[in-house]
């Protein structure tokens, strides 16, 4: 391991006077002190690396030791102050920058987590007023072991090899050199750890679970339902993705839907056609709804029973539709015959051509 570059550490330049080092170590100070980072291993050992380097190079003796004898040589220096204007390491340019912060960005850009696909099957009846379910699920969590990271601490805490501990990249040179967070340390000066086992390094463990679900009144048959938030949680912290449920609706074999209104058919009997009447019909949610049969209805009549269908999004209801089945009875006696063909009779209308002749069975 080669020794450290105190200069690099606090990012001043070697030639860099007291007052300037002693900012530099004021302004780091603040980022790293234990006191403003409890339980931060990192940041205690990078305190640590602060106050050795303050101490070398503010004692005049300690320095020139050090300029004469500690300093790792120009070639192997990959880190330099953001404020100095030689910059060692030239094979570094602007496009090599440039590339390291597109590369940067795309790792750093907080992509949401996929969405989770599921369905549900609700009865008719649910689609009325709506119903509290629960889907089963399987979500992908952050780790717990490495806390979305990926990876574990190291113990050791081991300076970063690439910034030599400084937590800075420098890319250009002279007057114009520009200094970035290290790549590979993202900015900390330590090593990164070992690769988390338990989330293989992605940062997220997958978890079956169940969870509540709210089937909306008046949903269709094969509509999808997007509950935000509820989806697989995003890599490195980024925002969950969302929850699909596509909702497969059963059909009562009382009722037809159609949008929200219910078509049923209703059976009358031939006096009632003819008289009106006066009938009770089973609803969708087990009431009781009165419909009126107006004297004249023919079979296939369509009568409406308003606000009696599948309740709406927009807290309106639909209609309860009845189609008029005219019933007529399988066998009849000799003196119900005799009752119809005097009925017949007496109501006889010119509604055939006179061509057309109708044979009655008598």
């Amino acid at each position: 391991m080669l020794s450290r570059d105190h200069y690099a550490v606090l990012g001043v330049p070697p030639d860099a006077d007291d007052e300037t080092i002693d900012a530099a170590f004021r302004r780091l100070s603040r980022r790293y002190h234990p006191d403003l980072n409890p339980g931060d291993a990192r940041a205690q050992a990078a305190f640590e690396r602060l106050k050795m380097a303050h101490s070398i190079l503010t004692d005049s003796r300690e320095r020139a030791r050090y300029d004469s004898e500690g300093r790792p040589p120009a070639k192997d220096i990959k880190v330099l102050s953001n404020t100095s204007t030689e910059v060692k390491n030239e094979a570094r340019s602007y496009a090599d920058l440039f590339r390291k912060l597109c590369d940067h960005a795309k790792r750093t850009q907080p992509n949401r987590g996929h969405d989770v696909y599921t369905s549900v099957v609700c009865q008719l009846v649910d689609t009325e007023r709506g119903r509290r379910t629960a889907v089963e699920v399987r979500r992908l969590h952050r780790c717990l072991d490495c806390s979305g990271a990926g990876r574990l601490q190291t113990g050791d805490n081991a300076p970063c090899t690439t910034c030599t501990g400084s937590g800075q990249e420098v890319y250009g040179r002279g007057p114009l050199a520009v200094a970035v967070a290290c790549g590979d340390c993202n900015g900390e000066g330590l090593q990164v750890g070992a690769t988390c086992g338990t989330c293989h390094g992605s940062g997220l463990t997958a978890r079956k679970e169940t969870l509540p679900f709210q089937i909306p009144s008046g949903v269709q048959d094969g509509q999808a339902i997007r509950v935000n938030g509820d989806g697989h949680q995003g890599p490195k912290g980024s925002p969950p993705g969302d929850l699909v449920v596509t909702v497969s609706v059963h059909n009562d074999p009382r009722f037809q839907r159609r949008g929200p209104h219910l078509i049923t058919s209703v059976p009358i009997t031939v006096s009632e056609a003819i008289l009106g009447a006066r009938i009770e019909l089973s609803t969708i949610d087990g009431s009781v709804a009165l419909l009126r049969v107006p004297p004249g209805t023919r079979g296939g009549d369509r009568l409406r029973v308003r606000g009696r269908g599948l309740e709406m999004t927009n807290g309106r209801s639909g209609d309860l539709i009845a189609v008029i089945d005219l019933w007529l009875p399988d066998t009849v006696d000799e003196d119900a015959r005799r009752l119809i063909r005097e009925f017949g009779n007496r109501t006889a209308e010119p509604v055939r051509d006179r061509n057309q002749r109708a044979t009655v069975n008598r």
